[in-house]
């Protein structure tokens, strides 16, 4: 037996109408985390490079990594990431993935000698070096038939309470500035896919649902069909200074230059299975919705790295927090068609907002053993605390207030262990391995990500170097998800929205290709 709603004014709370996109913790955090990339030694590694050094990689995780330098060396790293998920939902299978090309790092350092030999200063170095510190690639899929719910009936109880006529698009008002309703509402009702409950003007039924006397059900089958993408990256930009004090310490330092840029598409779409089965004659409607976020941050970072016996080396580096400013873009489009013919499409207004984000401070420290020119081993522990994430509107302070106290509340501190070894076959050849844990900084999340990476290299004595990296996350990632929200009354579900399952991962390929002189 199908589940039933009541439409009695009164019982529903009314809605406070507001764009789909809110700004929220999940932002923050999702522009705090680092998945750094670097050079292809620097991945085949694990990125396990805090007391290593000498690799361009390695230059955003600890700076005194140009310290090691004692040449001139450009290099640059294409690489190509591949992301995939597999969706269960309403009974259905469905594979999605997507493939980006990018460029994971270049940069050039200049090595300067003092004159000195063994103590004191020995030599300095500049350099710049762009560094890809996370990738947002993904795509989502999800499809599946069901005559119980629908993304509409979902929209109509989040619509009640709003004045019908608030919501008209018409030469004397702008809803989507003046009116009360959130502008996914606005679309929906001015493409026909609310309806006003009778003698109501603020109490709605989807055109996906049916009148039964006093009580809404559903109207009947529906396809439905969900498809979720992002593109982008954050990018480290450093100017550094390093240097190398008597061969036993290295220093550098680095002013970053942070890019953020970040593309989120999804598109939702119901079909009624038997258009005949609806009172409203509905037949299908499309929602589109994207929002684009683009913006620089800078920071400080400062690290050592120090041999206190031949072979071992330790190191240690610390990082100011981002000041991240953003600029974000959103938009929705809400298409409907019904079985009399008639059909409209509709978009919302390009809407935009400016804010900040504080990411945390982050340090690190590592220890290595180098077997002469033969193998080396590394191991790095980094650490990250997200409840010290912020949120600022410098145009209104209070703005984020609620969401700050969330971060407080429900964000913790990130555990990442990177480990990594080199053996080298010939002077020429080298064959690499890694390692890298993370642990959430979500209080409520007790999963880990686990990415495991293999890697070759050549060197030739001309100064000529290529190295290449397979990088892969070893376990999958797991989410619960629902599309759209359950019906309720008086905070008692009457019909819950399917849940669906969907395991994701990605895997990378890099090459870097450089010369030394």
């Amino acid at each position: 037996m199908r589940n039933t709603r009541i439409f009695l004014a009164g019982l529903v709370a009314m809605l406070i109408g507001t764009s789909l996109h809110a700004q929220n913790m999940w932002d923050a955090y999702r522009y705090s985390q680092q998945f750094n990339e670097g050079t292809a030694r620097s991945v085949a590694m694990g990125n396990a490079s805090v007391a290593l050094g000498g690799d361009m990689g390695n230059i955003s995780i600890n700076p005194a990594a140009s310290g090691v330098y004692r040449y001139h060396e450009f290099v640059i790293t294409p690489s190509l990431t591949t992301a995939n998920s597999s969706v269960e939902y309403l009974g259905s299978g469905t594979d999605e993935g997507k493939t980006r090309f990018g460029l994971s790092n270049f940069g050039y350092i200049a090595s300067f000698e003092t004159g000195r030999r063994g103590y004191g200063l020995v030599n300095w170095n500049l350099g710049i070096a762009f560094n890809r510190t996370n990738n947002y690639t993904s795509r989502t899929g999800a499809y599946g038939r069901t005559a119980e719910s629908s993304w509409l009936s979902s929209l109509a109880q989040n619509t009640n309470g709003v004045y019908a006529p608030s919501m008209d698009m018409n030469d004397y008002s702008d809803p989507f500035y003046n009116g009360s309703g959130s502008w996914t509402s606005i679309l929906g009702w001015n493409t026909s896919l609310l309806d006003t409950l009778p003698d109501s003007d603020s109490y709605y039924k989807a055109a996906t649902e049916n009148l039964d006397g006093y009580s809404i059900v559903p109207g009947g089958e529906l396809e439905q069909f969900y498809l979720k993408e992002t593109i982008g990256n954050t990018s480290e930009a450093v100017i550094n200074f390093g240097g190398n004090i008597s061969d036993k310490l290295f220093f550098g330092v680095n002013l970053g230059i942070v890019s953020i840029w970040y593309k989120h598409s999804e598109i939702y779409s119901e079909r009624a299975v038997n258009p005949g089965e609806f009172q409203s004659g509905f037949s299908s409607f499309r929602h589109n919705y994207n929002y684009t976020t683009s913006g620089t941050g800078f920071n400080l970072k400062a690290g050592i790295i120090y041999l206190p016996v031949a072979g071992l080396r330790l190191g240690a580096s610390i990082s100011t927090p981002t000041w991240m400013y953003l600029h974000e873009e959103y938009e929705e489009i809400m298409e409907s068609e019904f079985t009399d013919g008639y059909s409209q499409w509709i978009a919302s207004p390009l809407g935009t907002y400016d804010y900040r984000i504080n990411t945390p401070f982050r340090w690190n420290v590592g220890a290595a053993y180098t077997f002469g020119s033969v193998a080396a081993i590394s191991i790095d522990y980094e650490s990250a605390n997200y409840s010290r994430m912020k949120m600022i509107d410098d145009n209104y302070t209070m703005a984020f207030h609620e969401e700050n106290q969330a971060i407080k509340r429900e964000f913790k501190s990130s555990d990442i262990i990177r480990a990594g070894a080199e053996v080298r076959i010939n002077p020429a050849f080298a064959v690499r391995a890694g390692y890298q844990y993370y642990t959430s900084g979500y209080k409520y999340d007790k999963s880990n990500v686990q990415i495991g990476s293999l890697g070759i290299g050549y060197a030739s004595e001309g100064g000529f170097f290529a190295d290449l990296a397979y990088q892969q996350q070893i376990k999958k990632s797991e989410e619960s998800f629902q599309l759209y929200d359950d019906i309720t009354d008086n905070g008692t579900i009457i019909t819950a929205a399917p849940v669906g399952q969907n395991r994701f991962g990605n895997w990378k390929l890099l090459l870097s290709i450089g010369i030394r002189f």
